[in-house]
């Protein structure tokens, strides 16, 4: 008598991609490469090209950055929202109490 193989589970699904994600993070660094050309092109200071560049590089990662780190289950934010809002409160009143 053999003894019983176990059935493998259902597999697991990966969650789905938000639809606009990669729009936002795409648009974003298409108009930074855009707004860096044109003022290049037009003869704009090397420092305005400068910071147009470091801004073209930091939104998108910023944007990246907040999409993986901030949960989107909507009960989840939720939580995250209200942890937020009790934290300044309770920094809002020992700053307060100090004076």
């Amino acid at each position: 008598m053999r003894t019983p193989k176990q059935q493998p589970g259902p597999s697991p699904v990966p969650p789905a991609p938000r639809p606009g994600a990669t729009r936002v993070t795409g648009a974003t660094v298409l108009g930074g490469g855009a707004a860096i050309s044109a003022l290049t092109f037009v003869g704009a200071p090397w420092w305005v090209v400068a910071i147009a560049g470091a801004l073209a590089i930091v939104t998108p990662g910023t944007i990246l950055f907040v999409q993986a780190v901030v949960p989107q289950d909507s009960e989840h934010k939720r939580d995250l929202w209200l942890a937020l809002i009790q934290f300044l409160e309770r920094r809002r009143r020992t700053s307060r109490n100090r004076r």
